[in-house]
């Protein structure tokens, strides 16, 4: 019988603020520790970076999980576009249980706040700061946290601090009136996307803990369209797969095919993560979708300036590498087991860089997505590829087989 998930009690991609949903990936398991070390060590600062939906806020809940609530004081502020005062002010009614009331001016309201630690600290609590959204804060808020952090009493510090926001929170410390504040953090963590194969534990995590996971099956040529589309932010991974298994159950499928994955993209009308379209060309509606990946197009595969091989790109997507799960499958030692994806969106084509590990170049330039226009030179290993349109009279198969393309790449380097 379909796994019918709208029964279940908790939503697999819905309830994204349950942190038994969360699944700990190798980058965030790191993240995790850094954490911890930053608080064992009382370190007083700790600064965690990441871009949207890269998992930064569950972190944060699934570490606080985990905090001894009896030897510590903890303050998770969300709340960041405020003034110096209305920041502090949040803080300290944080830290009371009474009906004490904080000072309206900053000099003593600072003062406050730090009377308060000590006090804490005497009762055997170690006081944590965690800012979310720290990107919003003004340079003044950060300069008065970083004074905070600072503090000490018997030569260690009285609280940890943790700013945990996306990028532009690095580019604002850059800013030469905190030269000083950003030297002295010993813990800094970028937080990364998930890689292909966390994308699929992490799905069949929250499959799991809902309850779902032996009702519904994933093919496994459906988790690179996953990354691809969305950049394996666990936060768009959500947005998709809730989609995906919204379509599946209207149309009673149980086994989630990358048919089904492309009308749940189709429908969201999402292009490739990094991407950016003009409205002018941005596919319009499923039909339209459908009608402009109709184009055919072709890779010449070069040698020492001779053609050595031509591969027809028939599907609106294709992976090149090393592995013969690959559509197009070349041998060659510098190329990764999954090196890179072509992808047919609307009416442009992409190429995309897998996280491989010696890169893709177009015209000499590494990439990590770009768009291909007729006559591009792409860099693949040891391979020189040409992206180019194919003739009307394209063969109904590919003139030469992925093992003949093999033989190529097992001489190039001889």
């Amino acid at each position: 019988m379909y796994y019918d998930f709208f029964n279940l009690k908790e939503h697999p991609f819905r309830l994204t603020c349950e942190t038994k949903f969360f699944y700990l990936s190798p980058e965030h398991t790191h993240a995790n520790a850094m954490m911890e070390f930053a608080l064992i060590k009382r370190q007083g600062l700790m600064l965690l970076t990441g871009e949207v939906g890269t998992g930064k806020t569950m972190l944060v809940q699934h570490f606080l999980s985990r905090i001894d609530e009896n030897a510590h004081k903890v303050v998770k502020l969300n709340q960041t576009q405020l003034s110096e005062l209305e920041l502090f002010q949040m803080i300290f009614l944080e830290l009371v249980d009474d009906d004490t009331q904080p000072e309206v001016r900053i000099t003593p309201l600072f003062k406050q706040v730090v009377e308060r630690i000590e006090k804490l600290r005497e009762e055997k609590k170690h006081t944590i700061i965690v800012i979310d959204e720290a990107q919003n804060l003004e340079i003044e808020n950060l300069v008065r946290l970083f004074e905070l952090s600072q503090k000490r009493i018997d030569n260690e510090k009285i609280c940890t601090i943790y700013l945990v926001g996306q990028n532009k929170l690095r580019d604002t410390l850059e800013d030469p009136s905190v030269r000083e504040f950003i030297s002295t953090i010993n813990t800094k963590y970028h937080l990364s996307s998930l890689v292909l194969e966390d994308i699929r534990k992490y799905i069949y995590h929250r499959l799991a803990v809902a309850g779902g996971h032996k009702s519904v099956h994933f093919e496994n040529d459906i988790f690179p369209i996953i990354e691809t589309y969305t950049g394996g932010r666990p936060r768009l991974i959500n947005v998709l797969v809730d989609h995906v298994l919204t379509y599946s159950y209207l149309e009673d499928i149980n086994k989630i095919t990358s048919r089904v994955v492309d009308d749940a993209i189709a429908d969201l009308q999402w292009v490739p993560f990094g991407v950016q379209y003009a409205e002018e060309v941005r596919p319009k509606n499923k039909k339209t979708f459908e009608e402009e990946r109709r184009s055919s197009y072709k890779l010449i595969i070069r040698s020492e300036d001779k053609i050595t091989s031509e591969y027809y790109i028939r599907k609106k997507r294709i992976t090149i590498g090393r592995h013969s799960e690959n559509d197009l499958r070349i041998d060659d030692t510098l190329i990764s087991r999954q090196h890179a994806q072509i992808i047919q969106q609307g009416r442009t084509v992409y190429l995309r860089d897998l996280n491989s590990t010696n890169g893709c170049f177009i015209n000499g330039s590494r990439v990590d997505i770009a768009p291909l226009e007729i006559g591009t030179e792409i860099k693949i290993g040891g391979c020189q590829l040409t992206f180019t349109r194919s003739t009307k009279n394209t063969p109904s198969k590919n003139t030469r087989s992925s093992e003949n393309v093999l033989e190529f790449a097992k001489t190039h380097h001889s």
